[in-house]
């Protein structure tokens, strides 16, 4: 790396650093006053400060992408308004050089927010919510009202509470044939134990089993019941807490691989696991947009209008994602058409305007 082009990284690799600093302290901001409207009884500040600080690696992943952008903004910024980016390029060295350079803190920010959203935002988002959800309703579980309703093959499975570590309370069970109801079970507490190597299973206690048969009703009482199936805690967690671009690829994987196994719609886990594995190519393609708008429409701007134009920019990426994914589901087309058409537009619109400045 020369002199030029550690000039060029530093710079903007600092407004990048400036600018996550400044989203994250302002979606922190934010989050506290919102989460302060539901300080009751239980729900208290001490519980408001434990959600926001289980929340900042969400909210640092999600401002990763925007962050390169109006720090890649202001950073070529600076050097164009010294005037130092035309004198960088009368010395001999190429826009794409100069992109280059740009781009190198993006990839690294990229790189960290990957990082984060694979290890620390599913379990982090995970307790923000169930620690959120316990203090309001004073319960021990994460089930929303009603119970949770969940399906395997020919099973049908209702649980009163879905509790933490592994622990259901008011488990019922329905089995059916091509035709009619087989046999249903009711247990009053399921223990998981997790043994490895496919032998894991749910450990039933006090329970009732009915049989159906023909004009013959069997109902047996059981001290307990193993009950193997591919459904797992972290499975019910994740369908109940987290939100599917909150979870990690493996996690998404393992989901979509189960859904698909028990015929069931994965469209909206798909649109999560895309959304993770091309959001460095967003971020890339959002810091292209700043590098063409600097070399041309923004040259002679102020620092003030680059960033506002960062906003707009961000805004309309978001937007533009908040319509395609929604739109998947309803009208059937593929997730990773979803993902990838509102990258593509920024990948197009960069590489257009960079050519154009040049």
């Amino acid at each position: 790396m020369n002199r030029l082009d550690s000039y060029i990284f530093s710079t903007v690799a600092m407004t990048m650093a400036l600018a996550v600093a400044g989203l994250l302290g302002l979606l922190i901001i934010l989050t506290f006053l919102e989460q302060m409207k539901d300080v009751v009884n239980d729900y208290t500040i001490f519980h408001v400060f434990r959600f926001v600080l289980y929340s900042m690696p969400r909210m640092f992943y999600e401002v990763i992408p925007y962050s390169a952008l109006i720090g890649c903004l202001a950073g070529l910024g600076l050097l164009a308004n010294s005037s130092e980016l035309v004198v960088i390029r009368a010395a001999g060295i190429s826009t794409w050089s100069i992109a280059w350079s740009a781009l190198k803190p993006a990839l690294i920010l990229a790189f960290l927010g990957m990082l984060v959203g694979e290890t620390l935002l599913p379990d982090s988002e995970r307790m923000a919510r169930v620690d959120r959800v316990q203090a309001k309703t004073d319960l021990v579980g994460i089930t929303p009202k009603g119970g949770f309703w969940y399906r395997e093959n020919n099973v049908y499975m209702h649980f009163d509470i879905v509790g933490q570590s592994g622990v259901l309370q008011g488990v019922t069970l329905y089995y059916f044939d091509e035709k009619e109801m087989t046999r249903s079970l009711y247990a009053e507490r399921g223990i998981y134990h997790d043994i490895g190597e496919d032998k894991n299973y749910w450990l039933l206690e006090k329970v009732t089993l009915t049989e159906l048969g023909g004009r013959k009703v069997n109902v047996e009482e059981l001290t307990s019941f193993e009950w193997h199936t591919s459904l797992t805690p972290n499975l019910i967690s994740a369908e109940i807490v987290v939100q599917p671009d909150k979870m990690s690829i493996r996690e998404l994987d393992t989901k979509i691989e189960y859904m698909r196994t028990q015929g069931l719609n994965s469209s909206k886990f798909e649109l999560g696991f895309w959304g993770k594995v091309f959001q460095p190519l967003a971020t890339v393609g959002l810091v292209l947009v700043g590098i063409s708008f600097i070399f041309g429409p923004l040259r002679e701007s102020a620092m003030g209008t680059r960033v506002v134009m960062g906003v707009i920019i961000g805004f309309a990426f978001r937007f533009f994602q908040n319509l395609l994914s929604p739109a998947s589901l309803v009208f059937g087309f593929s997730p990773i058409i979803a993902t990838l058409a509102p990258i593509t537009v920024c990948f197009a619109v960069g590489i257009y305007l960079f050519k154009r400045a040049r």
